[in-house]
């Protein structure tokens, strides 16, 4: 209880531990059905190759192999999505939250900054959300053996940091609108629409000739592009979600320094 960032944490620990679990219970469900996919990847093949082009580049076009299955049933959407709704949801608790509950006035009368509030709310959300990961990667490296998964720890671990990083992105959004507008609600539907349209513009982009530009304004481009299970991270991509987090969080501190806060 000695900073913001140390009573924030401390006050999500027992959900963070819930969602630990969860993770845990996703990655093993998933890795148990691999045994089952992989004696049967002549099938799944021919479903893939049913699909639209679009489709299967954005889950991955290697069903059979272990990368490949878990870029498809896990790195394409449920870990990110998972993560997304925890750090959305840390991010638009962190100020707006406190704000409606009406404990904000409370915590600013103390010898501490707005801006301090802010980047210590913001750090907490980054300590959780790659401890998260830190679970998600741990839990794939020692499911996955006994059940045939075989795949470089340093890819697992950069598959993982990855959607961390995504994440981050979109949690440092959710931080910023609501530091700007004091509201939760608007907090999270504003960044949960942002990412629904994101990854539509990148699955969109991947079906239609000429939208190359488009996908690139979707940060689900740096996500996917890659393919950090397969192939390793790539430090450009990397960059630009990480870039995108900490404007994001300049621009909750800016904004919530020059707000009149409810009251």
């Amino acid at each position: 209880m000695r900073s913001v960032l140390t009573k924030t944490l401390r006050e999500q620990r027992r959900a963070l531990a819930w969602w630990a679990f969860g993770l845990v219970a996703a990655v093993v469900l998933t890795t148990a059905f691999y045994p089952s996919i992989s004696r049967n990847a002549a099938s799944f093949e021919k479903l893939l190759d049913s699909l639209p082009a679009g489709l299967r580049k954005a889950f991955g076009e290697d069903f059979a192999s272990p990368a490949g299955y878990l870029q498809a049933r896990l790195f394409s959407i449920f870990a990110p999505v998972l993560l997304l709704i925890y750090a959305i949801g840390a991010g638009s608790r962190a100020i707006a939250g406190e704000e409606e509950r009406q404990t904000l006035d409370l915590l600013l009368s103390t010898p501490v900054s707005r801006r301090r509030v802010v980047f210590d709310k913001a750090l907490a959300m980054l300590c959780a959300t790659a401890v998260l990961g830190a679970v998600l990667a741990l839990a794939i490296v020692v499911t996955g053996p006994p059940f045939e998964i075989s795949v470089g720890v340093a890819n697992v671990v950069a598959a993982a940091a990855d959607c961390v990083l995504l994440a981050l992105a979109f949690g440092g959004v959710a931080l910023a609108v609501g530091a700007g507008t004091g509201r939760r609600s608007v907090a999270v539907g504003v960044t949960a629409g942002a990412a629904a349209a994101s990854y539509l513009i990148d699955i969109l982009a991947l079906s239609v000739n000429g939208l190359g530009w488009l996908q690139r304004l979707s940060p689900f481009f740096f996500y996917r592009d890659p393919r950090p299970i397969v192939h390793g991270m790539d430090p450009l991509d990397a960059l630009v979600l990480g870039a995108i987090a900490v404007v994001s969080v300049g621009i909750a501190a800016w904004s919530f320094e020059r707000r009149d806060l409810a009251a």
